[in-house]
């Protein structure tokens, strides 16, 4: 197994067990802790050079892909030769046992690489997609705390609002009644001097006008 088939085959394992580890649900785990370890996380996958690593790591792959596929082409072009020469000559295409075993193993191997490395490429996908997915689920649950919050504090802005208002409409029907008591005991007060002063005018005009008072008088002059 030569080195790019092992960075193939291990890279294929990291990506399952990444896989798996992001299939188990993280409720137990606050929104804020969950996206914050997101944020770290996209903070190390953009850094530039785990950015080249990975691409370094695709191209490897997916030429193991291209090598393997080039190799099966190869094999197959090669035992249908061998196919139309026994046909024509009447005898197998392998001269031994031995030629015959070393060509099924070339093609399990070309075959194993291809399907590692192919896997490997999807479970590529697989996993950007999973992740994208599971950052999108947090913004919304984030958003659902940020509207719960805003929403209490709405609820308690309506009801301190609703209790001064309360609080107003009572004393302004405080002031009225007040109002037209102070206005009736004013009136009132009017009314009375009012009085007082046609009583104390007409005192002294009756007792000037009076004929009979002028008459006596005269009398007592004669």
């Amino acid at each position: 197994m030569s080195i790019f088939n092992q960075i193939t085959y291990f890279m294929l394992v990291a990506e399952i067990g990444t896989f798996l580890v992001l299939l188990v649900p993280m409720n137990f785990i606050p929104v804020r802790a969950r996206k914050a370890a997101m944020n770290f996380g996209a903070k190390i996958l953009t850094n530039d050079t785990v950015v080249w690593i990975s691409r370094i790591i695709l191209l490897i792959v997916g030429g193991v892909f291209a090598d393997t596929l080039m190799r099966l082409q190869k094999l197959d072009s090669a035992l249908h030769k061998g196919e139309e020469g026994s046909e024509g000559h009447h005898h197998h295409h392998h001269d031994s046992p031995l030629e015959e075993l070393q060509f099924k193993s070339k093609l399990f191997y070309s075959q194993r690489n291809m399907y590692l490395s192919l896997m490997s490429l999807f479970m590529t996908v697989v996993l950007y997609r999973r992740v994208k997915d599971i950052y999108r689920i947090l913004q919304l649950e984030d958003s659902e705390d940020s509207n719960k919050t805003t929403i209490k504090h709405l609820k308690q802005q309506v009801e301190v609002m609703v209790k001064s208002a309360v609080s107003d409409t009572d004393k302004k029907s405080a002031a009225p009644a007040s109002s037209s008591a102070t206005t009736t005991s004013s009136s009132s007060e009017k009314t009375d001097s009012k009085k007082q002063v046609v009583e104390e005018s007409e005192i002294p005009a009756s007792s000037s006008d009076d004929p009979t008072n002028s008459s006596a008088g005269m009398r007592k002059r004669k």
